[in-house]
């Protein structure tokens, strides 16, 4: 993944939450584009939230490197790519 790839997605507009897949198998969800830190070569994923005086923070955190990261999908999407079929 580049940077400007990550960058152009945390810029869309309108933002739609989306996963990162990595290359491990895992994924990090993004439904914040402002908790997201960008370098060249990693970006700074928020992975656990809580509360401080009623305002949501970051309580736990990963930095990732960008060439592990595989691809993006909308949040909406299933994690294993295939729709349930509605009867």
């Amino acid at each position: 993944m580049r940077t400007k790839d990550l960058l152009s997605r945390l810029n869309d507009l309108p933002f739609r939450p989306f996963r990162i897949h990595l290359s491990d198998g895992t994924s990090i969800p993004v439904s914040d584009p402002g908790m997201i830190l960008v370098s060249p070569s990693s970006a700074v994923l928020p992975t656990e939230y809580g509360k401080h005086d009623g305002e949501r923070v970051v309580t736990r955190w990963r930095t990732v490197a960008l060439s592990h990261m595989v691809q993006f999908s909308d949040l909406d999407e299933p994690i294993g790519g295939k729709q349930r079929r509605r009867k």
